[in-house]
């Protein structure tokens, strides 16, 4: 049976009061409940098997927020990994994108409030760290999105363009509002012998990556120079340029 795996002493001491990951730039105080099939992220930065993540997961939140228009506001989901290595350091990619997320009713018995998605402008894209590499940390946050949002003109290939990603900067251009609740989960690919030598595990202290007003401007010839994105695997690979094309 696969363990469940939880940080270290000293790394959740640093994260205490955040349910997102050591170095997320944008910390969420409430935590979401994320669910791979049957599988509940508890605690948060669970490590997970890889299979268990083929489709998005359901989710659910204890708190939401309400606008002067309505009383439960538009939200904007984002999942992140923040550890794809790239010319020795490690930067993000967005993994999923939702729009206009609503709430469903209260749970009565876990009093939270499912999520509901209606569009998804960046479509979920499975976890798939390269064999042998660290595990990848996947931060999941929804944050308030004001009520005639539309995705800024500079990420309107975002879909096919997901790496460099830099949410602190996104989060700017696109104007949204505080983060809501979040969490995130680990990946590690242990299926075979790396083949690349990686960079080193990213430091916990949160650091901006890329240039997000011009997101994956370097996208296609990084995936396409296999000294780049090194030991990124096929999966990954394949995942993206099956949304790109």
């Amino acid at each position: 049976m696969f363990t469940k795996t939880i940080l270290t002493a000293a790394a959740a001491l640093g994260v205490a009061t955040a349910q997102t990951g050591p170095g997320f730039p944008i910390p969420a105080t409430q935590a979401l409940t994320v669910s791979f099939g049957n599988n509940t992220i508890s605690p948060a930065g669970e490590l997970i098997p890889r299979p268990e993540t083929a489709n998005p997961p359901n989710i659910s939140s204890p708190v939401w927020y309400a606008n002067s228009e309505t009383n439960d506001g538009p939200g904007l989901l984002v999942m992140v990994d923040l550890d794809v290595p790239f010319n020795g350091s490690r930067i993000q990619l967005l993994h999923w994108m939702a729009t206009d997320v609503r709430v469903g009713a209260r749970d009565n018995s876990t009093k939270e409030r499912p999520l509901i998605f209606s569009e998804s402008p960046v479509p979920f894209v499975q976890p798939s760290p390269p064999v042998g590499d660290v595990p990848h940390s996947y931060n999941i946050v929804v944050f308030s999105q004001p009520s005639d949002f539309s995705l800024p003109a500079q990420y309107s290939n975002l879909s096919s363009n997901r790496v460099p990603f830099d949410v602190n900067q996104f989060r700017a251009d696109a104007g949204l509002g505080a983060p809501i609740a979040g969490s995130y989960f680990q990946v590690q690919n242990l299926t075979g012998t790396a083949t690349a030598t990686f960079p080193p595990a990213r430091s916990p202290t949160p650091t901006n990556t890329g240039n997000a007003s011009s997101p994956g401007a370097d996208t296609n010839a990084a995936i396409g120079g296999k000294a780049s994105l090194v030991g990124l695997s096929t999966v990954l690979v394949a995942a993206i340029f099956a949304v790109a094309f």
